[in-house]
């Protein structure tokens, strides 16, 4: 693993432990076992370091979904799959949420351009969750792409705060239902 490669590693690590905030140059620096000028040559603030934090996490967000949901073509198996994918994760052991969301209550106005990459993140998982659901037929799958990843935020939310909260089952049992409801009527050939 290159420096580069270490530094970001273990700044997210850290950023995820604790906070944007709560976690200074000198402490990655430390964590990192690199020299201040190795680090500075990387990264010449913080805001870049973020940034860079922020594009390695979607990236292996992204690889990590798309390994779970293509290995299935059936629409509901991977939007049960993507869906999956989150709970797993919150019940990992060192889940401390979502650290998209954590750039944009801590630090995103310090640093504008930490929008791009939570942007990009943003519109990745939105465009993929609505090609998976307008495969469905469904009457508005832009409503219901919103509220499938409301109802990830939340859950999100919920497993930061405490992950007896959250329940996987009966949430996939209302969103199943819902997907349902929402299904056009095919048409009959004549």
């Amino acid at each position: 693993m290159s420096k580069r490669d270490t530094i970001i590693t273990t700044a997210i690590a850290l950023f995820n432990q604790k906070s944007y905030n709560g976690i200074g140059i000198d402490k990655i620096i430390a964590e990192s076992n690199v020299a201040k000028m190795t680090f500075y040559k990387y990264f010449p603030s913080k805001e870049n370091l973020i940034e860079s934090c922020l594009y390695r996490r979607n990236s292996d967000i992204q690889a990590a979904i798309l390994e779970r949901i293509n290995a299935n073509d059936l629409p509901l198996v991977q939007l049960r799959s993507l869906f999956d994918w989150y709970i797993d994760w919150i019940y990992t052991e060192d889940f401390n949420g979502c650290l998209f969301k954590k750039a944009t209550m801590e630090v995103v106005q310090i640093y504008p351009s930490l929008k791009t990459p939570i942007n990009e993140y943003r519109e990745w998982i939105y465009q993929l969750v609505f090609s998976i659901l307008i495969k469905f037929y469904v009457e508005d799958p832009v409503a219901l792409t919103t509220l499938f990843l409301n109802i990830i935020d939340g859950i999100i939310i919920d497993g930061t705060i405490d992950k007896s909260l959250v329940n996987p089952e009966k949430t996939w049992s209302y969103m199943k239902k819902i997907i349902e409801l929402e299904k056009v009527e095919e048409l009959i050939a004549v």
